[in-house]
């Protein structure tokens, strides 16, 4: 495995448990709640967290985002474990890559937008810090107690 994609998938294994932390927090009777009318649900949320990840490596592995998703989840347990075990799939999917694919250009979100299986690989990093940022501000407006990002 190439010494980069090696540290990526250390750090994403990280990413991965930090935000495990703040959505084991998230009570299943909540996850209609919404902290304005145009917001996801508190359900959305949590969920796009694990469906996002497994679409973007789906796009990653295969050039084009999925057309479908799998069906959200409402319950924390049932969800934790979902994103686990996708998580668990995608690593060992990423692992496989040669360092020639990484470096390939592929349009995952159309023919307007290229970019290297790498780069792709990058922004689920930054689309999931973004969203448990979110998850952390959602659950404080909605009076739960959420884990420290450090320590």
């Amino acid at each position: 495995m190439p010494a980069n994609l090696d540290s990526y998938i250390k750090s994403w294994n990280r990413i991965h448990q930090q935000s495990k932390a703040v959505m084991a927090v998230t009570p299943d009777d909540k996850y209609d709640w919404k902290p304005c009318d145009s917001a996801m649900s508190l359900g959305e949320l949590i969920n796009h967290l694990w469906i996002a990840e497994a679409g973007l490596i789906q796009a990653a592995m295969e050039g084009a985002y999925p057309a479908e998703s799998p069906a959200q989840i409402n319950s924390t347990k049932d969800l934790l474990a979902a994103f686990d075990k996708s998580h668990e799939e995608a690593v060992a999917k990423v692992r496989r890559l040669t360092p020639e694919q990484l470096g390939e250009e592929i349009t995952p979100f159309g023919p307007d937008h290229k970019m290297s299986r790498m780069a792709l690989l990058h922004l689920t990093h930054e689309h999931e810090i973004h969203h448990r940022g979110q998850l952390y501000t959602y659950l404080r407006i909605a009076g739960c107690e959420v884990p420290p990002l450090f320590g």
